[in-house]
């Protein structure tokens, strides 16, 4: 089963995200994706969860006072370049 991915972001600078990576590494129902920002200080990191504890590590993180969530979503650009092209022929006939 597809796991769910977020991006989890540090509130200030500092080592918080590097900290909380530390814990959750090795962690089997999550996957460190990717992070970004100097090596050993990343201050966004994209996680992938198991979808059985997707809602509940979503909400851990958004009530730490240290650490962002969202959820990681499909840039769409191709789809709504795609829309305005055919709103735009559509009107280009009329």
């Amino acid at each position: 089963m597809e796991r769910i991915r977020f991006i989890v972001r540090a509130r200030q600078d500092g080592d918080t995200l590097s900290e909380f990576l530390d814990t959750v590494r090795g962690d089997p129902d999550l996957d460190v994706i990717d992070t970004i920002g100097p090596p050993g200080q990343p201050h966004t990191a994209v996680l992938a969860v198991a979808p059985a504890l997707a809602d509940a590590f979503e909400q851990r993180i958004r009530t730490s006072p240290q650490l962002m969530i969202e959820r990681d979503r499909p840039l769409s650009l191709l789809d709504k370049t795609a829309s305005f092209l055919h709103r735009s022929e559509r009107n280009s006939h009329g």
